[in-house]
């Protein structure tokens, strides 16, 4: 496997040498593997906290989950709308306009530092949004800290992820891979000094988990800059020379990108929505969906890299004319995802109790009565056995959703999804919070509706085709 970088002159031909054909399960596996390496190691720092802060109290782990949840709501539009270069670059590479390329980089670069600046307005407001929730202070408090660290580097991880578009939109995905995993070494490194204190660190909790997360993700924004000024200087690249604001690209940008970072937050938002009303229950029935929140999150981040490298070659063939490819593409995606999730649902329904273990390790002896971790720990098992049955339908939702994204239909994902969490999910759920006896096992029944209606509704309208008609590059489909 060969991987041909953007050619020294802006005017030649955008190639890439790939052993796989084009459309193939080889070249699907080829981009796919190390994006959903890279989006399960994302998964992972994230685990890394729950398990970590586990040892802390009850209340850090019920509250890392809303937090990162209302962080991910709030940073996902911008973010949406900065990785939705991605398909700009592979449509521009797949017809042939390197210098498009370049440019489609920089708008992002730009959208990404004026998008994390912006949003550090967030920061007085956390409180009083938290407040809202009713959750217990304790628990609110500690969901303030967690949520305005990662606040405070949002436009650290804007940037990086600006700069991982510029490999992955030209099927570069190992670069991108291995960059994550180094971030999540240095997560780990410092993850447990800051939570729980050593020598002259201080004990931080919760904020030393945000913090080491922050941290992370400035080692990876400095590993792409020292990345794309060798790659400039190796093969003389004009990067600089499309670094201009382009106000036609920009626009477009916001018309494509921007429902593309909805979708995402339409999602997220109703998922927020949703364990803010389990936190209405105890907060025990938060923690138990904390932890099997956690569990499906390895399942299901994954799949949003598979889902970049889907929308990747869908934009790759779909700009150089090739449909028949792109679709190609999606079939054998179907296949490799209902594999994943077919086999790690199993693996949930055999062996629920493991998939908990890890994020045990570090709880206190005492705690694992039956009033404790046993307890939870048991409510958490029931729980997965949704995550077990929702999984394939949410591959489904992924494959579909890319593909049609990688195409420039993002409109209509968007709005499905809304339409989905909101008023099967969350409607629902609200209706059982306030009925006369409220149950964990119903309010998961609305959940598990929505992913399923949703993973429906995006393959139909896929098969409909419209995305056929649909070219980012201006140009006229086949």
């Amino acid at each position: 496997m060969s991987e041909t970088p953007l050619p020294s002159d802006p005017s030649s031909t955008v190639s890439t040498t790939h052993a796989a054909a084009a459309g193939s399960m080889g070249e699907l596996f080829r981009v796919a593997a190390p994006l959903m390496i890279s989006s399960g190691s994302q998964a992972l720092m994230n685990s890394v906290d729950r398990m970590m802060l586990a040892g802390c109290s009850e209340q850090a782990l019920a509250a890392v989950t809303p937090a990162s949840l209302l962080h991910w709501t709030v940073i996902c539009i911008p973010l949406g709308t900065v990785l939705y270069a991605n398909t700009f670059i592979a449509q521009f590479a797949g017809a042939r306009q390197p210098d498009r390329m370049l440019a489609s980089f920089w708008q992002s670069v730009w959208l990404a530092l004026v998008a994390g600046i912006l949003l550090l307005a967030c920061l007085p407001l956390t409180r009083t949004v938290l407040s809202a929730a009713g959750h217990p202070p304790d628990v609110t408090e500690l969901e303030a800290q967690y949520f305005n660290t990662l606040c405070a580097g949002n436009p650290i991880q804007l940037l990086a992820a600006a700069c991982s578009c510029f490999f992955s939109g030209q099927q570069r995905t190992g670069i991108v891979m291995c960059v994550s995993m180094l971030a999540v070494v240095v997560n780990f490194a410092v993850d447990y000094f800051l939570i729980y204190g050593s020598g002259p660190i201080p004990a931080l909790g919760i904020r030393g988990a945000a913090l080491a997360t922050v941290f992370a993700r400035c080692c990876e924004l400095a590993i792409y800059i020292y990345l794309l000024t060798a790659e400039a200087r190796r093969h003389n690249l004009p990067i600089r020379r499309e670094c201009r604001p382009d106000a036609v690209l920009i626009r477009r940008f916001l018309k494509f990108g921007v429902p593309s970072g909805l979708h995402y937050f339409v999602d997220n938002s109703g998922f927020t929505a949703f364990l803010m009303l389990v936190g209405k229950l105890s907060s025990t029935a938060l923690a138990a969906t904390n932890l099997a929140f956690s569990v499906n999150g390895l399942i299901f981040v994954p799949l949003l890299g598979f889902g970049t490298a889907i929308q990747t070659l869908v934009g790759h063939h779909v700009g150089a004319g090739m449909m028949h490819h792109a679709r190609q593409t999606v079939r054998n995606a179907v296949l490799l995802g209902g594999l994943w999730t077919g086999g790690t649902g199993i693996l949930l329904v055999l062996f629920p109790n493991q998939s908990l273990y890890p994020f045990f390790l570090f709880a206190d002896e005492q705690d694992r009565g039956a009033g404790g971790i046993t307890a939870l720990a048991a409510q958490a098992s029931l729980l997965l056995q949704f995550v077990a049955v929702y999984s394939f339908f949410d591959s489904l939702a992924v494959v579909f959703s890319s593909a049609l994204r990688g195409a420039g239909d993002t409109v209509y994902p968007m709005l499905l999804t809304l339409a989905c969490s909101w008023l099967v999910m969350v409607l629902p759920a609200w209706a059982v919070v306030h009925s006369a006896n409220p149950s964990l096992s119903s309010l998961w029944t609305a959940a598990s509706a929505n992913i399923i209606f949703t993973g429906l509704l995006m393959w139909a309208r896929f098969a409909a085709g419209r995305w056929m008609r649909i070219r980012l590059t201006g140009d006229r489909s086949d």
